[in-house]
Order: structure tokens, then sequence, then C-alpha cells
């Protein structure tokens, strides 16, 4: 659910808001809420949040000498 606010923004970055949404075609709401969901997303970051990588295992896995024992 959305909700309506009121907030005094500076002049010039409320210029750079409304270029950088003309460019990306989005409103000036839209780009608000992305700006801040991505600034409390990043300051609110857990630190027992589970850490993944794009790497890859590049070894050899068995089942049978994994359970054999």
């Amino acid at each position: 659910m959305k909700s309506h606010i009121s907030a005094t923004i500076d002049s010039d970055l409320l210029e750079n808001l409304n270029c950088f949404g003309k460019e990306e075609r989005r409103t000036r709401s839209q780009i608000i809420e992305l700006a801040l969901e991505q600034y409390l997303k990043e300051k609110t970051k857990r630190d027992d949040e589970i850490v993944t990588s794009s790497g890859r295992f590049g070894g050899k896995f068995s089942r049978e000498e994994t359970y054999a024992r």
C-alpha cells in the first residue's frame, strides 16, 4: 500500500531527479522510492546474512565416497 508524504528537497537535487526520471522514463516518486529502498538496504545490512559468491565447485564429488562410511 502506498502512502502520500510531503518532503522538502534541495532544488539542485530535484533538478537532477527530474533529469534522471526523464532518462529512465519514471516518475519522481518512483525514482525517490527506488533510491530510498537502495539506501535503506545498504544501511540496514544484517551481519548474520549468508554471504554468497558466483564461484563454482571445480573438484570431484562422489556420493558413494561420502555415504560409504
